[in-house]
């Protein structure tokens, strides 16, 4: 299922698309910079596709780089589209380029693009590489057996490159989590201590610890939500919940809209899954209830077990807590929806 970045072109790269259509361009790249989809590079070409190939490609691209290409084959109406995320670029990168292709071919024009291509490195942007694919999807003729495992070794290939960003989407993204995060993660699972924060290193692509608590008062839990930006926090309640070693918790605080970037939002949305699959199965942390919410929500002792007595009573093979968050008080006017996980 796609994602919803709200990444839209900007007004130079819709400028772009018109010369595209009247036939003014060979060859554009466009990049995510900056929340937009954005021009990057162009070329106006020559009569002769295959040397203007030759001349801008893969010159023109950057293994750190994911990005578009826009290229014209024969006529205004006859565009080649090519996504390029190398492997060695960074996660964030990646995941803003599958997740804006929907959104890229809409404002583009769908009807414009005859061929869409993926490259997952720079050989892959060959001319040569390109004109075996090409004549795989346009010419059927009799082959030789040898010629025949080629032509299956490369459509496996671009199968794989097309199921690939799917699969990733649905496991989510893995980010390592750093020595003092584990350690407390670990600790917690135990019982020995009451809070530990964290949060998604955007740069660094990884979990980092951002703080704990031995022992946390519920009325004092608020104070430890940070109001500006996501954070996973896991909770254990002790008082007033009739259980001995307590109820645990995991929040997943969002701020508002606007108080972040998206590809922040993004970021922890996608590691969020594979993250608590870690903590735990592989870090010992056993959790009552799983629970979403605005950070500037209130979260005191009658707030979190209001949040532990919804759906109780859920089936045994429900596949454990899910996310879920109490009913607002009247006051605060209505809230905004949260998605049920």
């Amino acid at each position: 299922m796609a994602c919803q970045t709200g990444i839209r072109a900007d007004r130079e790269l819709h400028a772009l698309f018109e010369d595209c259509k009247e036939g003014k361009v060979r060859l554009a790249k466009i990049v995510v910079r900056n929340e937009a989809l954005s021009l990057n590079f162009k070329d106006a070409g020559s009569d002769d596709w295959k040397a203007d190939w030759r001349k801008n490609l893969p010159s023109c691209i950057d293994a750190y780089e994911p990005c578009y290409i826009l290229f014209k084959l024969k006529s205004p109406t006859d565009w080649l589209l090519i996504s390029f995320a190398d492997d060695r670029a960074p996660v964030r990168e990646k995941m803003l380029l599958a997740a804006t292709r929907s959104t890229f071919k809409s404002e583009f024009g769908q009807h414009y693009i005859s061929y869409e291509y993926q490259a997952t490195n720079i050989d892959d942007v060959k001319l040569d590489k390109f004109e075996l694919w090409l004549e795989s999807r346009l010419d059927p003729r009799p082959m030789t057996e040898h010629e025949r495992d080629l032509h299956l070794a490369l459509k496996e290939k671009c199968a794989m490159g097309n199921l690939m960003p799917a699969t990733q989407t649905l496991r989510g993204v893995e980010f390592p989590i750093d020595q003092d995060a584990t350690a407390l993660l670990k600790q917690f699972g135990r019982g020995e201590i009451d809070f530990v924060q964290l949060s998604v290193d955007t740069l660094n692509e990884a979990i980092k610890l951002e703080s704990h608590a031995d022992r946390l008062e519920p009325e004092k839990l608020s104070s430890m939500i940070d109001r500006k930006k996501p954070r996973y926090s896991f909770y254990r309640l002790r008082s007033g919940n009739g259980s001995p070693n307590g109820h645990t918790l995991f929040i997943y605080s969002v701020p508002p809209s606007g108080g972040c970037t998206i590809k922040e939002l993004m970021l922890f949305s996608s590691c969020k899954s594979v993250f608590l699959n870690t903590a735990q199965n592989a870090l010992g942390i056993s959790l009552d209830k799983k629970i979403e919410v605005d950070s500037r929500d209130k979260l005191d002792e009658k707030a979190l077990l209001e949040y532990l007595n919804v759906n109780n009573d859920q089936s045994p093979t429900s596949g454990g807590p899910k996310f879920s968050r109490p009913q607002g008080p009247q006051s605060r006017g209505q809230r905004r929806l949260i998605k049920q996980q």
